[in-house]
């Protein structure tokens, strides 16, 4: 666990961005606004397009940064954990991913932390890609009970958390602890087409959308030499938010 102290503005503005996938269209629609700090919950690479292009965008702008389980298979070559629903176009898309990335890119990925807490204006908040805990595995869904959740804080000294890993966007309130996954910027898996993404400002916070040239993407992965079954279906997933 690292954490990081950094001075508050008087306005504070933070973005949180999670499971960008490669998809640098999406990545570039949610980058437009200004912010005064990014915190991004992993899961840069991997079942998109655009790897290096997005590992490149997000370090220039934060070093609030934590590895994701593509992350980490990409990065110490080792299989995703992902679930079985997902795991097979996972293993396709590896060999593109790791083809796609130098060995600076895959060392960068390999070492970033996996939890992180940031203390800023009084506000301590800890960023996480699977559990709170840093299990990266983990999946923690919207429907998660308030009793696993309760036990996936223990021990945990934070405001806020953020999660993210299931795609899915969630905001529980455990005790004094609120817990806030802005769902995926590259892969939304809620039935919505649009990049997701929360703002955290000035003590409030909000999952917001927006839409995304979800084409370019697509022409990307036609582009990546896989074999054409997957392309369709990582295609369909983009244009339908999911499975």
């Amino acid at each position: 666990m690292l954490l990081l102290k950094f001075n508050a503005y008087k306005k504070m503005k933070i973005l949180i961005i999670s499971d960008i996938h490669g998809n640098e269209a999406a990545l570039n629609a949610v980058l437009e606004q200004e912010v005064d700090e990014i915190f991004c919950l992993g899961d840069i690479v991997n079942y998109g397009p655009y790897p290096g292009e997005c590992i490149e965008r997000i370090r220039k702008l934060t070093d609030k940064i934590v590895r994701g389980n593509h992350d980490n298979a990409i990065g110490r070559n080792v299989e995703c954990g992902c679930s079985e629903k997902y795991k097979a176009l996972s293993d396709q898309m590896k060999n593109f991913t790791k083809s796609a990335l130098n060995s600076s890119e895959k060392e960068f990925l390999a070492n970033l932390p996996i939890t992180l807490n940031i203390e800023t204006g009084g506000t301590n908040f800890l960023l996480s890609h699977g559990s709170p805990g840093g299990d990266i595995y983990k999946y923690l869904r919207p429907d998660v009970t308030d009793k696993e959740l309760e036990g996936e804080l223990d021990d945990i000294q934070a405001n806020i958390v953020f999660i993210g890993h299931t795609h899915l966007p969630m905001v529980r309130k455990i005790g004094d602890i609120t817990i806030i996954n802005p769902g995926s910027v590259g892969q939304p898996r809620d039935g919505i087409p649009e990049a997701s993404y929360a703002i955290w400002e000035d003590g409030t916070f909000e999952i917001r959308r927006v839409s995304y040239d979800i084409d370019a993407t697509a022409r990307g992965l036609w582009h990546t030499g896989m074999p054409a079954q997957y392309i369709s279906t990582l295609e369909e997933i983009l244009r339908r938010g999911g499975m």
